[in-house]
C-alpha cells in the first residue's frame, strides 16, 4: 500500500506530500492543477520512461519518492529485493525514489541505494497497477493477462507444478546435452587413436634421453674405436705396451727382493697395476668391437626418436607429460564407454519427465479455456455497469505449434514456464468493430473503463495492493458515474485504490478525498494539496457539480448519503 507521495519540482508541481490510506482515495481539483501530475509520478515510481520535459521550469531536477508499506508474505516483492540484495526494512516500508535530471538522466533508488530502473519497473508491477490516458497498467501485457486468467481459475498450484517439472526436464536435458557433447563418436574415436597410438609406442620415462646419447655416441663411432683400439694397443699389444713395461719392472724388482724384501711392497703395487693395465685394455678392446657392430643402429634409433619427438609435439613437453596425458585419455574413454548404458536411463527418465509436463500442460490449459469462458461472462456483465452496455469482451488462448515442442495428445506447442497458452484480453466498444487488444482500444477512457470492468470480475485474482485510475469517467454521464462509483468503492474492499476524476457522482463514494489547488504567485503557477474534511467535501462536490449555490450544496450533500446508504448495503451484503 502505497502510504505517502512525495513530488519536487514537476512540472506545476513546486512541493507537495500526500499521505494516503487504504480504500478508496478521490484526487480532484481544477483543470491544470496536475491531477494527471500525480499519476505520472507514479508510473515514474514504477519504472516509467522519465522525460526531462517534467521537470519545473527554473530547476535543474526533479524528485518523486514513494514510501509503501509492504507485507511480509508478499514473496514477489521480498524475492525482488533478495535479488538485488536490498534488505527490507523490520516495519515492511519500502521507499522508491526517482531524480529527474537535465539531459535525460534519471536515478532510482529503493531504501536510499541506487538501482537500475528495471528494478524499480519489477517492484512497481508488484505495488502499484496505474490504469491513466497515457499508462494502462500492467492489464495490457499478456503475461499478466495469463497470470489474472490463472488467479481467477485458482491455477497457481498447477502453474508451479507444471514450472517445477519443466526445470526438471530442462535439467535432463541439459545433462543429456553434456553427455552427448562427451560422448559424441568423435570424441570416442579421437580418445580411441591417442590411446592406441601411446600405447603402441611403449614409451618408457627418460627413453629420448638415453637414446639421444647413444645417437650422439654412434655418430662418433670411428673415433671412439680408433681411440680406444690405439689405447688397447698402447697399454697390451706389444713390447713397449703398458703391461709389457710392466712385466719387465716386476721381473727387475723380484730378482732383488730376497736382498731386501722391503721392496716386496712395490711388488705388489706392481701387481695390481698389471692387473689394472690388462683389465682397462680388454675393456677398450671389447668397446671398440661392441660400437663395430651397433653401427647398423643408428638409422633405427634416428627413426625412434623422431617418435618420441612427434609425440611430446602432440600430448607433452617431456615423455612423462606424453605418459600422463595416455593414463588421462584412457580414463576419459573408459568413463565415455560407460556412458551408454547411463545415456539410455537418462533418455528414458527424460521421456517420462517430458510425458508429465505434457499432461500438466493440457490440464493447465484446459482449465485455463474453462476459466477464460466463466472470466468473460463476469466482464462482459460488468460493462455495462461502467458505461459501455454496447461493449463486448473476450478471451483469445492461442498455441504455436513447433517441432521439437512439448508434444501432447493435441499437438507439439511452443511452451514456456507457463504453460502452451498465449492469453490476450480483446475488446470492442461498439456494434460491428473488429476485436482488438485493449491496448489498441482507441479511447483512453474507455480503456480504463475496460480495466475497471476486468478488475471488478478479477478483484479476488489480482494480487496488487494499489490501483490508481486516472479520469476513468471521461466523457461518462451522471448515471454511468454512479455505478462507476459503486464498482470503486467494491474494488477498494480489501485495498488501496485511488481514483482522479472530475465527476462527483465518482466522487462521493471515496472514503477520503484530496483537492489539488494551482495558486499563482508572482506570474508563477504552483500546485498545494488539501485533504477534505467533511464540511469542505460538501463543498467540493458542490463546485464539481457546477457551482456553490444552495441547490449544488444540497446535491452534493444527497450524493454523499446515498454513497454511505450504498456502503452501508455492500458492507451488510458482505456480512
Amino acid at each position: 500500500m502505497l502510504v505517502e507521495l512525495h513530488v519536487k519540482n514537476l512540472a506545476v508541481v513546486e512541493e507537495l506530500r500526500l499521505g494516503l490510506g487504504p480504500g478508496l482515495t478521490i484526487i480532484s481539483g481544477e483543470e491544470g492543477a496536475g491531477k494527471s501530475l500525480l499519476v505520472d509520478a507514479l508510473c515514474l515510481l514504477g519504472g516509467g520512461r522519465a522525460s526531462p520535459s517534467l521537470i519545473r521550469d527554473g530547476t535543474a531536477s526533479s524528485l518523486v519518492e514513494g514510501v509503501f508499506w509492504t507485507s511480509p508474505d508478499d514473496h514477489a516483492v521480498q524475492g525482488a529485493l533478495s535479488e538485488a540484495g536490498i534488505e527490507a526494512e523490520l516495519d515492511g516500508s519500502l521507499i522508491l525514489t526517482r531524480e529527474l535530471r537535465e539531459q535525460g538522466r534519471s536515478v532510482a533508488r529503493v531504501n536510499g541505494r541506487v538501482v537500475p530502473a528495471s528494478l524499480l519497473q519489477k517492484l512497481g508491477d508488484r505495488l502499484v497497477n496505474v490504469s491513466g490516458q497515457m499508462e494502462q497498467g500492467r492489464l495490457l501485457s499478456r503475461e499478466r493477462q495469463l497470470e489474472l486468467v490463472d488467479g481467477f481459475a485458482g491455477l497457481h498450484g498447477l502453474r508451479e507444478r507444471f514450472a517445477r517439472k519443466l526445470a526438471e526436464l530442462k535439467a535432463a536435458d541439459r545433462e543429456l546435452k553434456d553427455m552427448v557433447d562427451g560422448s559424441s563418436s568423435r570424441r570416442r574415436e579421437l580418445l580411441e587413436y591417442q590411446v592406441h597410438e601411446i600405447e603402441a609406442a611403449e614409451v618408457s620415462p627418460g627413453e629420448d634421453d638415453r637414446l639421444e646419447h647413444d645417437r650422439q655416441v654412434l655418430e662418433r663411432a670411428t673415433s671412439l674405436q680408433q681411440a680406444s683400439l690405439e689405447a688397447y694397443a698402447a697399454m697390451y699389444e706389444d713390447d713397449t705396451s703398458a703391461s709389457s713395461l710392466l712385466h719387465r719392472a716386476i721381473k727387475c724388482i723380484r730378482g732383488v727382493v730376497a736382498i731386501d724384501s722391503s721392496l716386496g711392497r712395490h711388488l705388489e703395487v706392481l701387481g695390481f697395476a698389471v692387473a689394472e693395465v690388462e683389465e682397462a685394455a680388454r675393456a677398450l678392446r671389447c668397446y671398440a668391437e661392441a660400437i663395430e657392430s651397433r653401427s647398423d643402429q643408428l638409422s633405427e634409433m634416428e627413426r625412434r626418436l623422431d617418435q618420441l619427438r612427434q609425440l611430446k609435439n602432440k600430448y607433452g613437453p617431456t615423455l612423462d607429460g606424453v605418459i600422463d596425458f595416455g593414463n588421462r585419455a584412457r580414463e576419459e574413454l573408459e568413463t565415455l564407454r560407460s556412458y551408454d548404458d547411463r545415456r539410455g536411463a537418462l533418455e528414458a527418465g527424460r521421456g517420462v519427465l517430458e510425458a508429465e509436463a505434457a499432461a500438466l500442460a493440457e490440464e493447465l490449459s484446459g482449465a485455463r479455456q474453462e476459466a477464460a469462458k466463466r472470466l468473460v461472462r463476469s466482464v462482459s456483465q460488468e460493462l455495462a455497469d461502467v458505461g459501455l452496455p454496447m461493449a463486448v469482451f473476450d478471451i483469445s488462448l492461442s498455441r504455436e505449434q513447433r517441432t521439437g515442442g512439448l508434444p501432447t495428445s493435441l499437438g507439439s506447442y511452443a511452451y514456456t514456464q507457463d504453460g502452451i497458452d498465449r492469453v490476450e484480453f480483446v475488446g470492442a466498444t461498439n456494434p460491428g468493430e473488429p476485436m482488438r487488444p485493449l491496448a489498441e482500444i482507441a479511447s483512453g477512457g474507455e480503456t480504463c473503463r475496460f480495466m475497471l470492468a476486468v478488475k471488478s470480475a478479477l478483484r479476488m485474482a489480482d494480487p496488487v495492493p494499489t490501483v490508481v485510475f486516472d479520469e476513468i469517467d471521461a466523457g461518462m454521464g451522471g448515471r454511468s458515474a454512479e455505478v462507476v462509483g459503486k464498482k470503486l468503492q467494491a474494488l477498494s474492499d480489501g485495498r488501496q485504490v485511488i481514483c482522479v476524476t472530475h465527476l462527483p457522482q465518482v466522487a462521493c463514494f471515496g472514503q477520503s478525498h484530496v483537492r489539488l489547488v494551482k495558486d499563482v504567485s508572482s506570474g508563477r503557477a504552483s500546485t498545494r494539496v488539501e485533504s477534505l474534511g467533511e464540511t469542505t467535501r460538501v463543498a467540493e462536490l458542490a463546485a464539481m457539480l457546477g457551482g456553490e449555490e444552495r441547490s449544488m450544496v444540497d446535491s452534493a450533500e444527497e450524493l454523499l448519503r446515498r454513497a454511505g446508504r450504498a456502503r452501508e448495503e455492500a458492507l451488510a451484503v458482505g456480512a
